[in-house]
């Protein structure tokens, strides 16, 4: 009987689960690999198959390790670990990773059990709150006015003003606005890590760790606030999915 060893094939790692999951038989990995689970007491690895002389870097490597994070986050708690983790073998597995932090493993996963992941990206519409910032400013309603037709050269100047002035305005908008939206999701969420975002339609960007029993009224939230902002932003759901913004890729 050969082992990964044997043949060159390490176990790539993609989260932590309980023991006693049940992984689907037709679940696969990174190179289509059966995923399956190494157990150690109360906790067990997710893993599969890879060539230990393989390079994971692309986008479709990426893609697989994320789709069976999120696959089993449906299943029951997992803890992610960071994309292209890959160990020597089972017993690896089991000594390097499972058996020294066993008792951890198992209260984290106590912690997220019951809960989910699901983010939630608001978007402005570019025309529509632009036209709500200049009708709301006079001053940049001006400038906006005065440099239209002048070469920009010859208002250098009073257009970087207008810029300036443009983004002060979306920023104190959009921080208005985005805790109008963080304030009644909150009610219904047990965490949440506000993200960066960038570009002048940003609003809000947020992952939120959700109970199982307040799902149903944290989408019904969700639709609310979307038809609330309709015509001025757009909100997308997005989950459920492996608790990333809540499990450090380092643990």
């Amino acid at each position: 009987m050969t082992t990964p060893s044997d043949v060159g094939l390490g176990c790539y790692l993609y989260g932590i689960v309980a023991a006693d999951l049940v992984v689907p038989a037709d679940l696969t990995g990174v190179d289509d690999q059966t995923v399956s689970l190494i157990p150690y007491g109360d906790v067990a690895a997710v893993t599969s198959l890879l060539d230990t002389e393989r390079t994971l870097a692309g986008r479709a490597d990426l893609l697989a390790h994320g789709r069976v994070l999120d696959a089993i986050a449906g299943l029951g708690p997992v803890l992610p670990i960071r994309f292209g983790s890959l160990l020597q073998d089972r017993d690896a597995v089991k000594t390097d990773l499972l058996e020294p932090s066993h008792d951890r493993f198992q209260a984290m996963l106590a912690e997220l059990a019951g809960h989910s992941q699901f983010t939630v990206r608001a978007r402005y519409d570019e025309q529509q709150i632009l036209s709500e910032v200049v009708a709301e400013n006079q001053e940049i309603a001006q400038l906006r006015a005065a440099t239209r037709d002048q070469p920009d050269d010859a208002s250098y100047s009073e257009r970087v003003r207008l810029g300036e002035l443009v983004a002060r305005a979306l920023e104190a908008k959009s921080a208005k606005d985005g805790q109008v939206l963080l304030t009644e999701l909150e009610r219904h969420v047990a965490a949440v890590n506000i993200r960066e975002s960038a570009g002048l339609d940003r609003l809000l960007d947020v992952a939120l760790l959700v109970a199982d029993d307040r799902r149903a009224a944290f989408e019904q939230a969700v639709e609310e606030l979307a038809e609330a902002f309709a015509g001025r932003a757009h909100l997308k759901l997005i989950g459920p999915t492996a608790p990333y913004d809540f499990v450090a890729a380092e643990e």
